[in-house]
This record gives C-alpha cells, structure tokens and sequence, in this order.
C-alpha cells in the first residue's frame, strides 16, 4: 500500500512538474523537484534538476550538495548536462583540476570536457590543453560540436601566436557550421593579425550581415580603414569603440558633442580617453584646434602636466575632479565636475575633425618642447660619462597586453644582440618597466647599455623628454617612447609588428604623425632580426653610427 501510494505521488508530482516545464515556472518546478527528492532520494537526474535550478539563482552553495549526490550515481548524459555546463563558468570547479580531471577519465564526454578544459586554462596549462581538444576531436561528434570544439582549438592557438593554426581551424569551424558569427569574427580577428586584411574585411562584412550592430566588427573595421589610409570613413566607424574596446571610459555630458564648429567666442572641452602615447600622438593638432579660436579646456594626465603645459600656450589644461561614485542599473558610475563648456570632445575623435586625408597630416613637425636647463643637464651628464660617443635611446616593450604578451610588441635580449656590432655607440634606457636583471643580462651580452635613476616616466614624462632631446637617436618597438621622441623631432627607428597598429599604416618610410620617425615593418611574426638588420644599415646611411 505504501509502495502504491508514494509511486502515486511521484505521478501527480510528474504530471505537476510537465505544466510547470511548459509555463516556464522555475519556482514551482524546484519545489517539485525537491518534493520528488525526498521520495526519490538516489535519483541522479532529480537532483541534476535541482542543481541546475539552483546554479540559475546563483545559488552555489546549495547547489553543490546536489551536484554531488548526482554524479555519485552510475553516469548518464542528462545529468552531465544539467550540471557541466554551470560547473565549467564557476572557480569552485575550474580550480579543482585533479577532480576535474578525474570526472573526465571516468566518462570522457562533451560536457565532462569542457569543465577540464576551463581548470586546464586557468593554470595556463597549454601543452595538456591541446592534447585534451585532440583527444576529444577524436570522438564521434555532431558537426556543430566539432565546431564548437574547433573554436578552443582555434583560440588556444591564436594565444601562443599561431595565428596561421588558428585560421585553419576557424576555416573547419566554419565548414561544419556555417554563419557561426562568433567563428566568423574570431577568424576575421585572425587574418588580421597575418595582414591578410581584405580577407578579414569579408569576414566582417559577413559578421555585419547577421549582426549589424555589431560593436566589436565596426570597431575592428574602423582600425583596418585607418591602417590602409581610408581616414575619413576609418574616423567614423571608430566611434564605434565606445560599445566595443572602450565603453568603461565614455563620459556623459549635457553638453553638445563638437562637430568641427566655429569656436570664437565659445568654450570646448577636450577629455581624455586614450593612453600615454595616444595622448602625445592626438595633441599634434592641439595648435590646429587652438587656431579655431575661443576657449580650450583639455585634460591631461599628470605625468604629461609640466611637458604640455610649457608647449602649448594659452591652452587650460586640467583634470577630471571625481566626487563620488553611485551605483546607477547595477553599473558603478562616477560623478564628475567640469569647468563650464559649450562643446566637448573625446581626445580620440579629433582625427575625424583634423585628419581625414593624408594631405591634413602636414609635415609631421615637432611639436613638444623640453625643459631647456634640463636638457643642458642631461647633456653635460651624458658628454662626462660617455664622451665621444653616440647617443641612441632603446626600448624594447609595449603595454602590458595579450598582444605585448604573445610578443608582437616584445624584443628580447637575443633580438637585439644586432645592436652590438655597432661601434662607438652607447644605449640609453627608455624602457619604462625595465629592471636592474634586464639591463644587466644585456650587458653581460655586449650590449652597452645605460639605466638613468633620474627618469621614471611613470611617474613624469617631462624628466624623459628632456633625455630624449640629447640623443642622436631613438630605436624602439611600437609604444610610448616612439611618440614621445616623434613629438620632440628626434631620429626614431620603429621596430613594427607584422599586424601594425592603425596609425602606422601599411607603407615603411617615415610616418605621416611624425617627420623624424621611420618605421620597419616585420615580415615575420617572430623575432626582428631583418628589421633590426635594416635599421642598423639606415642608421650608418643617416650618418647617426
């Protein structure tokens, strides 16, 4: 009788939890799922259900309880499911690599994977993850699986720079797939970083037809046509990086943006927006935007204060005065004064006003003035320690980035052994990130180089600028101290990735942003022996060594 009656119960419970399933009613289907776990105490998929209902509310803790009961019964794929795909998003699981791993052996399917491949990421243990993606893709899947398995394939890959092994999945990817938008801009991304720009442009534009709004492909676009000299419509689209790279640095004004307006008589706003040498870069039209006339408030970050404030008269430079911050729709917003303004403009989008045609960029003059006693200073220091000699600035590292990571932007000390051959030269660190191991493993390599104490561009550009203006020369991967040497018009060799950044463009020679800078583009996407090989024959053909 009692067993009649409890298998009645579960059938209400089961016939309950159909309508339920059908309404979409989360809250009665947990409280029948838990019902039918007290009758059903052992049953995986009744508490994979649970588990599942619970990872929905964030509620983990609870749900882990469940999640154990469940895969301590023999394996079944519903139950996987239910769970994996909340346990592969949560560090509760993805730090546990041994158990994960364990779970995988024991049944080595789709879901079980997943979560080993996200505790496998989270160590950075790339060789096992790419042995675990081929295991897998040795197993019987569905097309759109093998896609899916493709893409981890693919992104693993384009980590360690292996950006031709990447496009060749995301080309199967695709095969298997077709009009996956995430592989689509994921390979689009790829040929990018091979040059392959006309190809990655197709694969946007097949992005756009899916998604037109799609924030990252306008903004990836926008980089190609400023790269290939499209500047008008490049300007354009990349106002789109607010939705893609950059939303966490819009600001909000009442104020009406400037469209290039007459300013006589009126007050702009420049805010701040871009990095250190963006910075540098987009105050070359800062004289043109004074010529416009009226009142200029501009804002500047304070290592930059002293060095913008002596080159450009007349100009009110500030910074942002942050009162507060509030949390507004679940986002941490700040409140912020300004000075009084009729129009305002993000630093970044000055090029659409001034630089929309190669002809707008001008000569590419000097345009920042250093500390004149400074400079006297730096030169009787450097004449006194290292008489006769030629001076040449060398940096060898940008930002701290994934693409710096993978080293496109990263010369290490074998690549710049070159550099030794030159006799009667002594290098200057400009590196701002150096360290004393750097300088004196390149030392011990031959290489003559010397650290100052007295510069630390982290803190104040203006001691640099004044080092930099002594120097016969400059050579440097693409960051900082390119644009800061470019602005004062000294000689600078740029040492330029495969996939140069968007204001380098496409040809070598010297840049259109600055007359003294020549740029040499690497045709490899490691090492820098052939353009560092030119770059030393440049230097004795300028008269530098």
């Amino acid at each position: 009788m009692q067993s009649r009656t409890r298998q009645a119960e579960i059938q209400r419970i089961s016939s309950a939890l159909a309508l339920a399933e059908k309404s979409q009613d989360s809250n009665t289907q947990l409280k029948l799922y838990q019902e039918l776990a007290r009758l059903a105490p052992n049953t995986a998929l009744v508490h994979a259900q649970i588990a599942h209902l619970l990872f929905e509310r964030e509620l983990e803790q609870e749900a882990a309880q469940h999640v154990e009961v469940a895969l301590a019964q023999p394996h079944d794929l519903k139950v996987d499911r239910l769970v994996f795909q909340h346990m592969c998003k949560l560090a509760r699981y993805t730090a546990q690599v041994e158990q994960a791993r364990a779970w995988f052996n024991e049944q080595p399917n789709l879901w079980r994977f997943k979560l080993l491949h996200e505790a496998l990421n989270r160590i950075d243990a790339k060789e096992e993850m790419e042995a675990l993606i081929h295991q897998v893709l040795e197993q019987p899947l569905q097309p759109a699986e093998q896609s899916q398995v493709l893409t981890l394939l693919a992104q693993l890959y384009f980590s360690q720079a292996r950006y031709h092994d990447a496009i060749g999945c995301y080309q199967l990817g695709l095969e298997l797939n077709p009009g996956n938008q995430t592989q689509l801009f994921n390979l689009a991304g790829s040929l990018e970083h091979v040059g392959r720009y006309e190809e990655a442009f197709k694969y946007y534009q097949k992005v756009l037809e899916i998604d037109p709004e799609h924030p990252g492909t306008h903004n990836n676009i926008s980089l190609i046509m400023l790269r290939l000299g499209q500047f008008q419509q490049g300007w354009q689209h990349n106002e789109w990086r607010w939705k893609a790279s950059q939303p966490e640095h819009a600001q909000h004004f009442s104020i009406p943006r400037w469209q290039g307006e007459p300013l006589e008589g009126k007050t702009l706003l420049v805010w701040a927006e871009q990095g250190i040498g963006d910075h540098i870069m987009f105050a070359s039209m800062l004289k043109e935007l004074q010529a416009r006339g009226g009142t200029l408030h501009y804002e500047i970050y304070a290592r930059l204060d002293e060095l913008f404030k002596r080159s450009f008269e007349g100009v009110n430079f500030l910074r942002r005065d942050v009162q507060g911050e509030e949390q507004i729709e679940g986002k941490r917003m700040f409140k912020q004064s300004w000075p009084r303004a009729d129009f305002q403009i993000p630093i970044g989008s000055l090029g659409g006003i001034f630089r929309n045609d190669l002809a707008s960029f001008g000569a590419g003059t000097a345009f920042l003035t250093p500390d004149p006693e400074a400079c006297a200073a730096y030169r009787e220091k450097y004449a006194r320690l290292f008489p006769g000699k030629r001076l040449i600035g060398l940096s060898w590292r940008g930002g701290k980035t994934m693409q710096t990571e993978r080293q496109s932007r990263r010369a290490q000390v074998q690549d710049l052994l070159p550099l030794t051959a030159l006799s009667n030269v002594q290098f200057i660190d400009l590196q701002y990130d150096s360290s004393p191991e750097e300088i004196a493993q390149m030392q011990a390599a031959g290489l003559p180089i010397y650290h100052d104490d007295t510069v630390d561009a982290r803190l104040d550009m203006d001691p640099q600028a004044s080092q930099v203006s002594v120097l016969d020369a400059v050579i440097s991967v693409d960051n900082t101290a390119v644009h800061l040497a470019g602005a004062l018009g000294i000689p600078t060799y740029v040492l330029v990735q495969l996939n140069p950044n968007f204001r380098w463009g496409m040809k070598e020679g010297r840049t259109y942003w600055y007359n003294s800078v020549q740029l040499f583009h690497n045709p490899a996407l490691m090492g820098w022996q052939d353009p560092l090989g030119r770059i030393i024959q440049t230097l004795k053909t300028d008269g530098i060594v």
